[in-house]
């Protein structure tokens, strides 16, 4: 009884830490710091889609979010440095993992040998690539859009460590909105 007593005088006659007419900081404040938590903990970055080479997943403009790779599986949609012009930035899709056998003939996409299924990509590709093993640290990347894209069928393999980011959400514009898949 004696400290609940005690705790309840303390609380009535406690200093006030802010004003009233200064609490409306704490929530500028409080989403601040949420922000700073995700920008420098968890890497998030923000992007725009700079060309059509990802439609119809991403279209020009497209405004998303990307958080630092830690790990790259097939159908990610990644960003990373043109190979050739490391101050270039590009979005692609990863196609080829490290050590795999790929190909690209007859409008189909090869991979040991076996066809991919690619829903997403926009039309079948009008090219051909011959089988090539992708080396070690390496991935193949391939935009959606395949007859419209600079991509590792002109580049070849990208290297692991110009990859650093991965996209996870379209935010602009409001009618794209969602998760990118």
């Amino acid at each position: 009884m004696r400290r609940y007593l005690f705790s309840r005088v303390l609380w009535k006659n406690r200093i006030p830490l802010l004003k009233k007419e200064e609490k409306w900081l704490i929530f500028p404040l409080i989403f601040f710091l949420i922000l700073c938590y995700f920008l420098y903990v968890k890497g998030l970055m923000f992007f725009e889609v700079p060309s059509a080479s990802m439609e119809p997943t991403l279209k020009p403009g497209d405004k998303v979010i990307a958080f630092k790779i830690k790990e790259i599986k097939r159908g990610d949609v990644v960003i990373f440095y043109h190979p050739e012009d490391k101050k270039e930035v590009m979005v692609k899709r990863v196609i080829g993992l490290p050590g795999e056998k790929i190909k690209i003939h007859g409008g189909k996409v090869y991979i040991n040998g076996k066809p991919l299924e690619e829903p997403y990509i926009k039309e079948p590709p009008i090219y051909d690539y011959p089988e090539t093993k992708i080396p070690p640290g390496h991935y193949f990347l391939l935009g959606d859009n395949r007859n419209n894209s600079q991509d590792s069928s002109i580049f070849g393999p990208v290297p692991r460590e110009l990859i650093f980011g991965k996209d996870i959400f379209i935010y602009w514009p409001p009618s794209r909105w969602g998760r990118i898949e």
